[in-house]
C-alpha cells in the first residue's frame, strides 16, 4: 500500500513537474500571440495530466478479465523491458527502502494535512479580519478600508468591497472593479484556487507546483484584465489609476480573488497597453491551447502506463529453475532465478533454451519454452508444471530438458 501511494506520488510529481515547466516556457509567447486569457486556460493542461492519469490506472483497474486477458503479451514485454532499461540506467530497486515506506508516506500525510489546515486557518483569520459586512445592490462593503476589493466564497461567491470604495474609486473605477470582480466569479476562480490550493497540499515537495501557484494567480488576474479591458477599451487609464489606489496590506486567503495582492501591479499595467487578438488568432488560440490540453493528458496516460509496467515487473514473482541438460552429448545442471514475465535462457554447444514463466491456476507455473538448434527454433513446446516438482522434453537423442521450478528461499 504504501509502495503504491508514494509511485503515485512520483508519477503525479513527474507529469506536474514536465507540464508546469512547459507552461512556464510558453505562457509569455501564448499570451503575446493570442492574449491573455487563452493563456490562461493553458494551465488546464496540469489538471488534464493528472486526471488522465488517474482515469488510466481506474480504468485498468477495473479492466474486464477478457481485456486483461488480451493485453498480457504488452504487459509481459513491458515487464520484460522496463527493469533491464533501469538496470542500465543504473536505478535501484525499492525493496532495501521498503522498511521506510510507511514513515515515508505518514511524513507526506502529516505535512499535506498541515498545509491544507494552514489553509483553513488563514481562511477563517481573513474572513474575521473583514468584520461584519453590509450588504447593497449586490455588493457587500466590509467595515474596513485595506481589504478588498475581492471575492469571496468557494460555492456562493460574493463581491466585497472597502468601506471607502464609493469615495476612494471614482464612478467608472467603481465601474471597472466590479467588472473584473464579475469575470471572477463566472469563471469560478475562487474554486480554481482552492483546487490549486490541494494540488499544492498533495505536492508540497513539489517546488515546481509552488511556483506554478504564483504564474497561475497572476495569469488569472491577466485573464481578468484582458477581459475588462475588452468590454471597456477606451477606459484603459481609469483602470490603472484603480489598479494604483488599491491597498492589500494584510495577508489574503490565497483560494479568494484578490484585486492586487501578490500580483506584480507592473506588468498587469503595462499588459493593458497591448493590442486585444484578432477573432482568427483567438480561434487558432482555441484550437492551439485544445491540443496543448489532449497531448498533456495523453502524456499523463503514458506515464500511468510505464509506471503500471514497472510495478508489475518489480512486482512480480521468482521461480528458482533447476535443469537437467543433455544437449549433443553434453552433460549440464544449470539453476536460474527467473522473474515471472520475464525471458531467461541458457545455451550449451549449438542448443539455446529460452524460457518464459507465468503463474497458472492452483500452485502451479506455465513454462513456455523455445528450443535451438544453431538459431534455428526445432521445438518449442509448452508445459504446465506444479511448483516443487519437474518436468520434461525431448528432441529425439540430440536433446533432453528436465526442469524443476521451486519458490526461493529468502
Amino acid at each position: 500500500m504504501a509502495n503504491d501511494i508514494l509511485r503515485a506520488l512520483l508519477a503525479a510529481s513527474l507529469v506536474a513537474g514536465a507540464v508546469i515547466l512547459l507552461l512556464c516556457a510558453i505562457r509569455l509567447p501564448l499570451r503575446r500571440a493570442f492574449g491573455a486569457q487563452l493563456a490562461y486556460l493553458a494551465w488546464a493542461a496540469v489538471p488534464a495530466a493528472m486526471l488522465a492519469m488517474a482515469a488510466a490506472s481506474l480504468s485498468a483497474w477495473r479492466m474486464p478479465a477478457a481485456v486483461q486477458q488480451a493485453v498480457a503479451p504488452l504487459r509481459q514485454f513491458a515487464s520484460a523491458a522496463l527493469p533491464a532499461a533501469f538496470a542500465a540506467a543504473g536505478v535501484q530497486p525499492w525493496q532495501p527502502w521498503e522498511s521506510w515506506l510507511p514513515w515515508l508516506v505518514a511524513a507526506w500525510l502529516a505535512v499535506a494535512v498541515a498545509m491544507l489546515a494552514w489553509h483553513a486557518v488563514v481562511h477563517r483569520r481573513y474572513r474575521r479580519q473583514l468584520g461584519p459586512l453590509r450588504h447593497d445592490g449586490g455588493i457587500h462593503h466590509s467595515t474596513r478600508t485595506d481589504e478588498g476589493p475581492t471575492v469571496v466564497g468557494l460555492w456562493r461567491p460574493i463581491i466585497v468591497v472597502p468601506a471607502d470604495f464609493a469615495a476612494r474609486y471614482t464612478p467608472h473605477e467603481r465601474q471597472l472593479i466590479l467588472a473584473h470582480e464579475a469575470v471572477h466569479m463566472r469563471r469560478r476562480d475562487p474554486l480554481m484556487n482552492a483546487l490549486c490550493a490541494l494540488t499544492q497540499c498533495a505536492l508540497w515537495f513539489h517546488p515546481l507546483v509552488h511556483l506554478a501557484a504564483r504564474r497561475f494567480r497572476l495569469d488569472q488576474e491577466l485573464a481578468c484584465d484582458a477581459a475588462v479591458v475588452r468590454e471597456h477599451p477606451t477606459l484603459k487609464r481609469s483602470y490603472a489609476d484603480a489598479m494604483l489606489k488599491t491597498q492589500m496590506p494584510t495577508q489574503a486567503a490565497l483560494i479568494h480573488c484578490h484585486w492586487q495582492s501578490i500580483h506584480p501591479l507592473k506588468e498587469r499595467i503595462m499588459q493593458l497597453q497591448h493590442t486585444p487578438p484578432s477573432k482568427f488568432r483567438r480561434a487558432a488560440g482555441r484550437l492551439a491551447i485544445a491540443a496543448l490540453v489532449a497531448a498533456c493528458g495523453y502524456g499523463g496516460m503514458a506515464v500511468n502506463a510505464a509506471s503500471a509496467a514497472n510495478a508489475a515487473a518489480q512486482g512480480t514473482d521468482k521461480y528458482m529453475v533447476k535443469m537437467k541438460l543433455n544437449a549433443g552429448g553434453e552433460t549440464s545442471a544449470p539453476a536460474l532465478l527467473v522473474q515471472e514475465g520475464v525471458p531467461a535462457a541458457v545455451a550449451s554447444g549449438a542448443w539455446r533454451t529460452e524460457l518464459l514463466l507465468t503463474k497458472a491456476g492452483g500452485n502451479s507455473v506455465f513454462v513456455k519454452t523455445v528450443i535451438k538448434h544453431d538459431g534455428q527454433v526445432v521445438s518449442s513446446p509448452a508445459l504446465l508444471v506444479p511448483v516443487g516438482e519437474a518436468a520434461t522434453v525431448a528432441v529425439d537423442d540430440q536433446f533432453k530438458l528436465r526442469l524443476a521450478v521451486s519458490k526461493p528461499r529468502d
